[in-house]
């Protein structure tokens, strides 16, 4: 069993070497995707919880920007989604919790 985290860490440490010999590699692409799809998919699993970077992306200041990039992403996402689900009902949707009685949903 593999562990996403390290296997990242890896191919950005490859990525960091690769560079070094061929400036123009572009290889840290890979690895800072996979580390901001990391952070939604924590932030996801989290459900609200509070969420701290990841042991193997900590002392890595790229990783730790892009896997927290993508837990903020999925909280804009998430709360845009929100408001989009509030957005047809008003004041009187909620008074008593009653809101198949509200007059401006189509039932």
């Amino acid at each position: 069993m593999s562990n996403a985290y390290l296997d990242i860490r890896v191919a950005f440490a490859l990525a960091k070497i690769t560079s070094i010999v061929f400036p123009e590699d572009d290889s840290f692409i890979v690895p800072m995707t996979a580390a901001f799809e990391l952070g939604l998919r924590d932030a996801a699993d989290a459900r609200g919880g509070k969420l701290q970077v990841p042991i193997f992306f900590a002392n890595e200041p790229n990783l730790a920007e892009s896997w927290i990039s993508g837990t903020e992403t999925h909280k804009a996402d998430a709360a845009h989604e929100a408001d989009d689900e509030m957005s047809g009902m008003c004041s009187f949707c909620f008074k008593g919790h009653e809101i198949w009685q509200c007059p401006h949903l189509e039932h």
